[in-house]
């Protein structure tokens, strides 16, 4: 005698694969976000900002497998430029300074240390929220229009910036 298994409904089904993707995509955005924090440490000035280009590249190469879509280099350096670009000069100008400032010995590796972390955790968790929504939603890098998403970005960076800076908190 066989006995039927009660058939999975692909409702169910679609709905557990997006929570295993949502889990899986939230380990990569936190990892990542470490490794650009800690990049954001190197003492070595524009090292630190090559380092952290490569870290969220290779982070969105991530989230593009777990969602299965093709990754493109070139169309990812392209997206973080405009997103990236998109904070406020003052906030660009003040990260420039600051990886000037590991030249200067002593006080200036130590004014980068404080601040550069913080900056690259941010930049990090805030490409990879808006990646994840995007992707959510049924996109991939073809139709990611950088400029539609650049307010998610900015509230996402501000959001990563208290969760990277224990004293916002």
């Amino acid at each position: 005698m066989t006995t039927k298994q009660p058939a999975v409904s692909n409702a169910a089904q679609s709905e557990d694969t997006e929570t295993s993707r949502e889990k899986a995509a939230n380990l990569v955005i936190s990892k990542y976000t470490g490794w650009a924090a800690g990049s954001g440490a190197i003492p070595f000035p524009f090292w630190d900002v090559a380092a952290i280009a490569a870290i969220e590249i290779k982070m969105v190469n991530e989230l593009l497998d777990i969602y299965e879509k093709p990754f493109s280099e070139s169309k990812t350096r392209s997206i973080l430029t405009i997103l990236i670009g998109s904070l406020s000069p003052q906030l660009l100008v003040g990260a420039t300074a600051v990886t000037l400032f590991k030249v200067v010995p002593g006080i200036g590796s130590v004014l980068a240390s404080l601040s550069m972390p913080m900056l690259a955790a941010a930049s990090a968790y805030a490409v990879g929220k808006v990646m994840v929504n995007h992707l959510k939603n049924g996109g991939d890098l073809s139709n990611f229009d950088p400029k539609a998403k650049i307010d998610d970005f900015k509230a996402a960076f501000d959001e990563g910036k208290k969760k990277a800076d224990p004293a916002a908190t």
